[in-house]
């Protein structure tokens, strides 16, 4: 399956949305939540390894279902 990506800043918060190519259908949308707070280093490590768990999901369900 082949997919768009779609990467930007909304203000300042990093934004990720992987879309299906073919039907436009979004598979997983993910923004960079600072929850007005100040950023350390710990909560942008926890967000990026949920962003990057949440990314080997989608291709592992895609293996799984032979596309």
């Amino acid at each position: 399956m082949s997919y768009k990506l779609d990467a930007g800043l909304d203000g300042s918060r990093p934004y990720l949305r992987v879309l299906e190519a073919e039907s436009g259908s979004v598979r997983l949308a993910w923004t960079y939540d600072r929850d007005g707070r100040a950023d350390t280093q710990a909560d942008a490590e926890c967000q990026l390894q949920a962003l990057f768990g949440e990314l080997y999901l989608l291709t592992t369900a895609d293996y799984l279902k032979g596309r």
